[in-house]
């Protein structure tokens, strides 16, 4: 039931970027250690830092740098795995050893679709999907069907 209150958390971040990010999803994530959220983002504006970026960032900004690695990230959509306007998001959690990341739903974008869970886990980061993931596919269903 844990996974399900976080990723919540997420999609109501993700419902943020409604109109600013087209044609890109709306994303949401938080960073939790212990039961508490020490991070959170969204991506808010297209070819602007993601979710992920901004709730690392936040964590960071907070004093919180020193738990990222015992830290779980939760995120609606699978990570990205290359470069577009901005570098991969799979390596910055990688690069920030984040121990596990449970993911809403997969990225059906090419260029990512089980490439950042991949990523992931040949750096030894557990993931977990698909918690709510018909909830999160559904508000990112834009980008899907675009």
């Amino acid at each position: 039931m844990t996974d399900e209150i976080f990723m919540h958390r997420c999609i109501h971040l993700a419902a943020k970027a409604a109109g600013y990010v087209a044609p890109n999803p709306q994303v949401g994530a938080v960073l939790v250690h212990d039961g508490k959220i020490i991070g959170e983002g969204w991506h808010k504006r297209y070819g602007e830092a993601h979710a992920e970026v901004n709730c690392i960032s936040d964590a960071i900004q907070k004093g919180n740098e020193s738990l990222l690695q015992y830290s779980v990230m939760y995120v609606s959509l699978e990570p990205c795995a290359h470069f577009g306007k901005t570098p991969p998001c799979a390596d910055l959690i990688a690069n920030k050893k984040i121990r596990k990341v449970v993911i809403g739903c997969r990225d059906p974008f090419d260029a990512v679709n089980g490439k950042g869970i991949e990523r992931l886990q040949s750096a030894g980061i557990e993931v977990k999907t698909g918690v709510l993931g018909d909830e999160c596919m559904k508000q990112t269903s834009g980008f899907y069907f675009s």
